[in-house]
């Protein structure tokens, strides 16, 4: 699989307990590392790794096209 890029349609907000909150605004540039059946391992600008839903695709997020 090669890397591809993923745009944020809505604000995403991470939350784990005893860390700070992180949030990902609508419009966010996101690039995908790595994906699964149910969901995308998605890496920030920062390098901070995370899921995202492939169901989401569309609704919460959309493919990135320059």
């Amino acid at each position: 699989m090669e890397p591809y890029l993923i745009e944020l349609l809505e604000p995403i907000v991470l939350t784990k307990e005893n860390c700070p909150t992180i949030t990902y605004e609508k419009g966010t540039i996101l690039k995908v590392i790595m994906e699964a059946p149910a969901v995308l391992i998605v890496s920030s600008d920062s390098d901070f790794n995370f899921t995202i839903k492939v169901a989401d695709k569309d609704t919460i997020w959309k493919i990135f096209k320059e």
